[in-house]
């Protein structure tokens, strides 16, 4: 997977589960894998990675979209090494972060990170 720049591929963290009193405190439920958009309120990338990450969210039922105003979490916005907005944190059901974007990633580009994380479903 690319590096995260600021054009928004994904990319994959190192092992990183946060607290989940802090993933609470953000509003993620645990057990569904999960985007959480870091934004600030006169972000214009901030917006557009809403549009990209609503309407994936709208295509993949298992997938849930929250968004986070940084600016009013900033202890968990530091615990998490969020550094600039928009960032996004692409969690598995089971809390772990399992990719991390910078920018404003394409429906493309999410839909392929997300791949591995979500059920298979079967045809028969």
């Amino acid at each position: 997977m690319a590096v995260a720049r600021e054009t928004g591929p994904v990319s994959s963290p190192d092992d990183d589960r946060p607290d989940p009193a802090l993933l609470e405190r953000l509003g993620v439920a645990a057990g569904k894998v999960t985007l959480v958009q870091f934004s600030t309120a006169f972000c214009a990338p901030c917006r557009a990675m809403r549009r990209v990450c609503a309407d994936v969210a709208a295509l993949l039922p298992a997938v849930r979209h929250v968004e986070v105003d940084a600016e009013s979490h900033l202890g968990e916005v530091r615990a998490l090494n969020i550094r600039r907005t928009p960032t996004l944190l692409i969690l598995g059901g089971d809390g772990r972060i399992a990719k991390r974007a910078t920018g404003v990633p394409t429906k493309a580009q999410l839909v392929a990170a997300l791949a591995g994380l979500l059920p298979v479903s079967s045809t028969s």
